[in-house]
């Protein structure tokens, strides 16, 4: 009988990791993996994962560290140049972070994962043109990679073409109904198309929606709110409508005379509304609450 065989101690504690990391866990991980590069200095797999799950931290420099340490151990490895453009990109540190993306895509040239990261660094240097340009062809081929279709929409909507965006999102939902990037990048067209009435407005805002889309060396961009912030908003804005709804509905039997409501009542719901009101503004990303980044 053919027996596979068993994993090892190192590829146990690395499954671990990337558990951690899915769900969002960037520093149970950090905590996981720091003994053990220590004792494993040489294991780039986990120097890839400790840089991922310090830039989920916000901590840039050590995940440039990090991230720097994979690519000497491995520097054709796509997965250590993926994670030394990623950090690159959030330092501002552009034309490293493409020329790393650039050559992970020549070493897996038909990895949308790689096209995707190139083109989100082309976009975090201010070069929508080349990004849309360099997804164009990749974008037909992965009809299956819902976060290139994201950046490919993104990417459209910065060269000011709106519509062609819009669909680039469709086919992401189609592809992943519930896709928060997706929706999260359609709130943002709803909102830089307010302005826009003719097609000088309309270039204006596309150029604006651009530069939001870039990052400066020294003032990195906020990291994004992951699916859970963005499902825990949801929730706390629907009871927040059925809350304020309890009160109307109340209020209009008691006027009635239908009905004869305690000032506890009163009380309660409209503490759930504030507390439902106050969840809801608190998980809406910072841009959108008027924090600059």
């Amino acid at each position: 009988m053919r027996t596979e065989p068993l994993p090892s101690a190192a590829d146990a504690l690395l499954a671990e990791a990337d558990a951690l990391l899915a769900r969002g866990r960037g520093r149970n991980a950090e905590r996981l993996l720091t003994p053990f590069v220590g004792r494993e200095p040489e294991n780039a797999g986990a120097w890839q994962r400790m840089a991922r799950a310090r830039l989920d931290l916000g901590d840039l420099p050590g995940a440039l560290l990090a991230a720097q340490a994979a690519w000497h151990l491995d520097p054709y490895g796509v997965e250590s140049l993926f994670w030394l453009s990623q950090a690159r990109s959030r330092l501002g540190d552009h034309a490293e972070a493409i020329a790393a993306a650039a050559a992970a895509c020549r070493e897996d040239p038909g990895n949308p994962r790689l096209h995707n990261r190139l083109a989100e660094a082309q976009l975090a240097a201010g070069l929508p043109t080349d990004a849309a340009e360099g997804l164009r062809c990749m974008a037909d081929m992965a009809r299956y990679d819902a976060d290139l279709h994201v950046t490919y929409g993104m990417a459209l909507f910065a060269i000011g073409r709106p519509l062609s965006a819009r669909e680039a999102l469709g086919r992401a939902l189609a592809i992943d109904f519930g896709h928060a990037g997706a929706r999260a990048a359609l709130r943002r067209f709803d909102q830089a198309m307010s302005t826009a009435i003719d097609a000088a407005s309309l270039a204006l805002a596309a150029d604006e929606f651009a530069e939001s889309l870039r990052v400066h060396p020294g003032r990195p961009t906020p990291r994004r709110p992951g699916p859970g912030r963005d499902a825990l908003g949801y929730v706390a804005r629907v009871a927040l409508a059925w809350f304020l709804a309890a009160i109307a509905g109340v209020g209009i039997l008691e006027v009635t005379g239908l009905l004869v409501a305690p000032t506890s009542l009163y009380l309660a719901l409209f503490c759930a509304a504030g507390a439902a009101g106050c969840v809801s503004a608190l998980a809406r990303p910072a841009s959108r609450r008027g924090v600059s980044g």
